[in-house]
């Protein structure tokens, strides 16, 4: 399938909507709970469901502009947190709803990237022999927020991929707003759109460096947007580094550092290294447009450290990613990752209840009650306000893997 007719693809789901008149979350939320909307959503998105895949209504969203006549699509967190599983499920469609924006004329207005992986986190992103011998640039991954620029009825408006109203949003749209350091200077909006470079049918891609935005890299006081990509949504052009660069000057914004190196074998020896550098990575774009992430070791090891838990470490054991994941990582790092995993894997060791015969009471199955036992072990290991529902399926889930794995 070619871009244009993905593109056409979420046309068609953008028609869809407005001619149901869905204007709001409640309102997609009803008009996905009917068969026929299903269906028609896997025919567009070209998702065909098999195994234990979400459903297609799962793993995208459109979200809407509270004045603009503006409806972004974005796959969701169910997309991002299950398809490592499923690869065929990342359709071409689903790929582009990565805060793609359109009119509610179902006209094209904003073009971001499209959904790209990590080195090794997907099929296409394991083997790099398929790239051997192909050009390619390597640019710094910036650690912030995507900020999506665009300019939609003469004016220049800025999103995150999945709100409107997002508080990166709301921020960006105030820094384009902002005057220069002169009081009499014009706002950022207006310098873009005086620069002449920054033509209607171009998408800026920028990363919002802010101390709001901040994730694992120390930026201090720094607060600008720096220039990571650019597309054009009439031709699709998505620009090369030194396209991006000649823009950059004209624009009068910052453009992401490109790496000097010229092999992608020393590009992976230099983010295995463990020492934390206060850089995330680098983004590989080869001629094609494809495009690879580079995370460094020691920021994984930062991130990590961040939000690892008995949830994450669950989720990696039900995908099969636990030992490569954490096989590089700071020594830290990976003995909490084990100890998480030997507190779950404990679970194999809770003795089953013993059963009372009470009179008139029909016997409880001995099975149903050690899983009954084993799911209140899991759900105990976090406090009690973290046991959430979206935490007890993932428990669930580990457990019946887990339980298969055992009875073969």
């Amino acid at each position: 399938m070619t871009k244009k007719d993905a593109i056409d693809c979420l046309r068609a789901f953008v028609k869809a909507l407005v001619k149901a008149r869905v204007k709001d979350d409640e309102g997609f939320r009803k008009w996905r709970s009917r068969a026929e909307n299903e269906a028609l959503m896997a025919r567009l998105f070209h998702y065909e469901r098999e195994g234990d895949m979400p459903a297609v209504t799962a793993v995208v969203k459109p979200f809407f502009h509270p004045e603009l006549p503006l409806i972004g699509l974005n796959y969701t967190p169910v997309a991002h947190n299950t398809l490592h599983k499923h690869h065929s499920g990342w359709t071409e469609p689903l790929r582009l709803c990565r805060g793609i924006i359109f009119s509610r004329r179902a006209a094209l207005v904003a073009l971001p990237f499209e959904k790209f992986f990590n080195f090794g986190e997907h099929a296409e992103t394991s083997d790099l022999s398929a790239y051997a011998g192909q050009p390619f640039s390597a640019t710094l991954k910036q650690d912030g927020h995507l900020a999506i620029i665009f300019r939609f009825q003469g004016k220049v408006v800025a999103t995150t991929r999945g709100s409107f109203l997002s508080s990166s949003s709301l921020l960006a749209n105030a820094m384009l707003s902002e005057s220069g350091p002169e009081s009499s200077s014009e706002s950022l909006s207006a310098r873009l759109l005086a620069s002449g470079a920054f033509g209607e049918d171009l998408t800026l891609l920028c990363e919002l460096i802010h101390p709001d935005t901040h994730v694992i890299v120390d930026y201090g006081d720094r607060k600008e947007f720096v220039l990571i990509g650019a597309r054009n949504r009439r031709t699709l052009e998505d620009y090369d580094w030194e396209r991006l660069r000649r823009l950059g000057e004209r624009l009068g914004l910052t453009v992401t550092s490109r790496w000097q190196g010229q092999n992608l074998d020393d590009l992976l020896a230099l983010v295995k290294q463990p020492q934390y550098s206060n850089e995330e990575g680098f983004v590989v774009r080869f001629a094609d447009g494809r495009r690879i992430k580079f995370k460094n070791a020691g920021y994984i090891s930062m991130m990590l450290g961040e939000k690892l838990n008995h949830r994450y470490v669950m989720l990696r054991l039900i995908d099969g990613s636990f030992e490569k994941r954490f096989a590089d990582l700071d020594g830290e790092v990976k003995a909490l990752a084990d100890k998480y995993r030997s507190e779950v894997m404990a679970v194999f060791s809770v003795p089953a209840p013993a059963l009372e015969a009470k009179p008139k009471k029909k016997l409880v199955d001995p099975a149903v009650a050690l899983k009954k036992a084993r799911l209140a072990y899991l759900y105990g290991l976090v406090p009690e306000e973290e046991s959430t529902a979206y935490y007890r399926g993932i428990c669930r889930q580990f457990l019946s893997q887990q339980e298969k794995q055992e009875n073969e």
